[in-house]
């Protein structure tokens, strides 16, 4: 049986390889070939700077300046207050701010809905209609620091019983 001048596929992926291998070989002749960049005045036509480079040294040097800049900035961001237009960046003293202006604010509504009540009362009594005693607001509006609990003797005869009871049974 013959092929036809068809190649086994080992031959084809030999040949691609052999390829590959040419075409790297010659990327790298290039890359170390020489060249000469020569800054003149325009005027007198005189060198004014000659560079002798390679594509390997430009890679490298191009390379090295991006990574420069990468870290620049990076750190230009990282200490100045630039961080803060960074998304997701959270800034303790904004962080503070924001309770600080919830709690006033909550305060703040709690003075109000207390003035509504007190403007509400005193427009009942001015028109003659009877007070509506709410007693949960009454309770809320409260200062519960003026509270005074006091122990009834029935309470104290309850908690004594419970205590007896409760060392009658830590004793067996």
């Amino acid at each position: 049986m013959e092929r036809n001048n068809q190649e086994t596929p080992s031959a084809q992926g030999a040949t691609f390889w052999l390829r590959l291998v040419a075409k790297w070989q010659s990327f790298r002749e290039s890359m170390n070939r020489k060249h000469r960049l020569v800054v003149m005045d325009s005027d007198s036509f005189k060198e004014k700077y000659s560079f002798e480079l390679s594509g390997t040294n430009v890679f490298a040097v191009v390379g090295l300046g991006a990574i420069l800049l990468i870290t620049l900035t990076a750190l230009l961001i990282a200490f100045t207050p630039l961080r803060a237009i960074v998304p997701g960046y959270v800034n303790p003293e904004m962080v503070e701010q924001t309770y600080r202006n919830a709690r006033t604010l909550d305060s703040l509504e709690h003075a109000l809905a207390a003035q509504e009540r007190m403007i509400g009362d005193m427009q009942a009594l001015i028109s003659g209609k009877p007070l509506a005693v709410d007693t949960a607001a009454a309770a809320a509006s409260r200062d519960k620091g003026t509270v005074v609990y006091r122990r009834s003797p029935a309470d104290s005869a309850l908690r004594a019983e419970v205590e007896q009871r409760n060392a009658k049974t830590k004793k067996k």
